[in-house]
């Protein structure tokens, strides 16, 4: 380093360092890795610093803008004018500094040790692309997302249920609704058949509540769509996706994963690109705390939103953002006896989550939990192209060398290199922005690509774009790298199932978000098709609401969701309509709203208390009053109706 430079100074610098190792080994030969050039400062960028040298160098006539602390003051002259007055010494001085160099060194030592040097990381030697990467690797057309529809109707009378049904396995559910009956059998409770707020009770809510603040008409779900909240709340608590089994922890969500995986094969064959992140399903334990309690494996993650829980691994199309394949983190012992778990754990996820992909020529698209040069090298091993940043993943990367700020002079530069290993075409590439940016691929270029257009509002309150240059390959990864996180924000921010339905089962907190992915998956690819009459999350999960309770699964519409077989029911006489909310009262914590027996019940000779009483016929003030059971049980459709029918 040599503070003070200025305009005219003889300064000298190593050789690879300034023009690379190809570069350097054109005009050097064997001896470049200690050759230094020699040259004059002519002008000087930049202030304070962001102070730079152009530096022209006498041994190759090439130019270069470096910073201060990369040079070294010549200690052959100092200056220009010192260089004039004494050109017969500087020659004498240059032939006996070439008679007494070494040369035997440079003939038959390597570069320096593995590690020392910035572009020989541990033993990998990379060369700097002065004229970047021109031609992409990657030689396949783009591809657009196709589906593999079951069903032939038009895409314009496609319904939101379509395409739920197009992404859930519903294969597999009638095995599911046989596990869950035989749970429902040993509670007592009548069986399945094939055919949100913060409390999912307010749903089923009968009256309004004045002390507790409720403005809204109540929904009445027991009313509207009958089935009692303890009905739906036993078949919650009984749900079963398959036969524990000791030898396998995750046994009660596992098949329900693979269903998943196996059902985004059959419908969906993704565009070229492929993008690899990872996503959480919350969990917090019987205790209100963050212990397992139960679950096989807890991750903590402390940059997530919601950072506790069962950390997942998953693959989703890089267009669309559909998710195509999802993998659980079982912990250390159980990730030690999977598939290619004698790789480095980020590559082999990576190469699981794409097998059904291996020898296709697609790109996956990865963050920094997942790339490395290791990544790029297996992947391309088994027919697959790769894109990733590289953080602490950084074996045989040359990231000191990109992450030098010094030469990078603008937002929107970027330095390129290249290696070979194992026939491996490898691309280490840094782009800075706010940030350096370190990447490694095995396609891509660095012709211009999309700008990164940035925002920003101005004191009059206008609004300033500015465009921030990058290569073709910085913006082919960030067109697809922020796709599970849009998945994840829709999910958890919107959907919010996983909220919704509290639990103190742990694998039913997996199939909420299970449940979760399927709806949005079901909705992007509604809004993909449909791109006209595109619907928010809200709507879409609206309208798929009313088609899954008014469902025509069995061939019947909905009647009464209480009968045990799929034979269609007789039609009853017409009920009166007795507005629920007008009719029946409950008055809890007085005399009258004590617990008694219902009088249709009791006529059947059955015991069932209730605290709620028919307001026009009961006289509170006599004492008189007519018990009967409320909306939210499994009975209290039918005591409504046989009293409407029989009230005088």
């Amino acid at each position: 380093m040599a503070p003070g430079l200025k305009v005219g100074d003889l300064v000298k610098a190593k050789a690879v360092n300034v023009l690379g190792n190809r570069r350097a080994g054109d005009v050097f030969g064997p001896w470049a890795a200690k050759s230094e050039l020699h040259g004059s400062v002519i002008e000087c960028v930049g202030v304070g610093r962001m102070r730079k040298l152009k530096v022209k160098w006498n041994e190759c006539d090439d130019i270069s803008i470096l910073s201060a602390r990369s040079l070294e003051l010549d200690d052959l002259c100092t200056s220009v004018e010192a260089v004039e007055e004494s050109t017969d010494s500087e020659s004498s001085i240059d032939e006996e500094a070439g008679d007494s160099m070494d040369y035997s060194e440079g003939r038959q030592g390597d570069l320096e040790e593995p590690g020392v040097s910035q572009l020989r990381p541990h033993g990998t030697e990379w060369l700097v692309e002065t004229e970047g990467i021109q031609i992409d690797y990657y030689d396949g057309a783009k591809r657009n997302l196709d589906f593999i529809w079951t069903f032939d109707n038009p895409v314009e009378q496609k319904s939101p249920l379509e395409y739920l049904c197009a992404m859930f396995p519903m294969v597999e559910a009638a095995f599911w609704i046989e596990k869950t009956n035989a749970r429902l059998a040993e509670m007592k409770r009548k069986p399945l058949t094939l055919v949100l707020r913060k409390n999912r009770r307010n749903y089923w809510m009968e009256e309004l509540d004045g002390e507790s603040g409720r403005i809204f008409q109540p929904p009445a779900f027991g009313t509207r769509f009958g089935m009692g909240i303890r009905r739906f709340e036993d078949i919650l608590r009984c749900l079963s996706f398959g036969d524990e089994d000791c030898n396998d922890p995750w046994s009660p969500i596992r098949p329900f994963m693979d269903a998943l995986n196996n059902r985004r094969q059959q419908v969906i064959n993704p565009s070229h690109m492929i993008v690899e992140d990872e996503l959480m399903s919350s969990w917090i334990s019987r205790k209100q705390d963050r212990t397992a309690d139960g679950i096989p494996h807890l991750t903590k993650i402390i940059r997530k939103p919601k950072g506790v829980g069962t950390e997942i691994k998953c693959v989703a199309d890089g267009l669309v953002g559909i998710m195509l394949r999802i993998e659980i983190c079982e912990g250390k012992e159980a990730e030690s006896k999977k598939k290619w778990s004698h790789l480095p754990a980020g590559t082999a996820q990576t190469l699981r989550l794409s097998e059904p992909w291996h020898g296709t020529g697609r790109i996956i698209v990865a963050d920094s939990a997942f790339s490395s040069v290791t990544t790029a090298i297996e992947l391309k091993k088994c027919g697959l192209l790769f894109t990733g940043v590289v953080k602490t993943a950084s074996r045989e990367f040359p990231k000191e060398y990109l992450n030098d700020a010094c030469k990078y002079r603008h937002k929107g530069d970027h330095i390129c290199l290249t290696t070979i290993i194992d026939n491996c075409n490898l691309i280490a590439l840094g782009w800075k922005d706010k940030t350096i940016k370190s990447f490694v691929s095995t396609c891509g270029t660095t012709q211009p690509g999309e700008p990164h257009k940035k925002h920003r509002y101005s004191k009059e309150g206008d609004i300033i774009t500015t465009e921030i240059t990058r290569p073709q390959l910085v913006s082919q990864y960030f067109s697809a790298s922020s796709k599970i996180d849009v998945h994840n924000h829709l999910r958890q921010g919107l959907l919010n199932i996983e909220d919704a339905w509290g639990t103190q089962t742990w694998w039913h907190r997996l199939a909420a978000t299970f449940i979760g992915i399927t709806v949005i998956d079901a909705m992007l690819a509604y809004n993909y098709e449909r791109r006209v009459d595109a619907k928010s999350v809200v709507d879409f999960a609206n309208d798929l609401a009313q088609s899954l309770i008014f469902n025509k699964f069995d061939g019947y519409e909905l009647v009464s969701r209480r009968r045990l077989s799929d034979e269609p029911i007789a039609a009853e006489p017409p009920i009166p309509v007795v507005p629920f909310e007008t009719h029946y009262k409950k008055n809890i914590g007085s005399k009258e709203g004590a617990r008694r027996k219902c009088y249709v019940c009791a006529a059947q000779g059955k015991r069932h208390n209730a605290h709620y009483f028919c307001v026009t016929c009961s006289d509170v003030s006599q004492g008189s009053i007519v018990v009967i059971c409320g909306h939210n049980s499994l009975r209290g459709t039918s005591c409504h109706a046989y009293h409407c029918q029989n009230a005088k």
